[in-house]
């Protein structure tokens, strides 16, 4: 089971200003929700997660297309 590390909320002035620290911490596995105006509009995370996540989101589609075309040749 992998930990991951609880996200850190950072406002957009704050990244700005910190933004070398930031990318800092990111490379070494944190993330940051970015708020603008109290809400959330991006998420800062190392790019071997965005891999990872991608490699899932695509397992996901297949099997998803998968259970579609089980369900259309049941009800055809």
């Amino acid at each position: 089971m992998e930990h991951r590390a609880k996200m850190k909320n950072i406002n957009i002035n704050e990244l700005q200003a910190k933004i070398s620290k930031i990318m800092k911490d990111v490379e070494k596995g944190e993330v940051y929700e970015v708020m603008r105006y109290s809400r959330p509009v991006a998420v800062i995370f190392p790019k071997s997660q965005y891999k990872e996540n991608s490699k899932k989101c695509e397992q996901c589609i297949a099997d998803f297309r998968r259970i579609a075309d089980f369900i259309k040749e049941k009800i055809q």
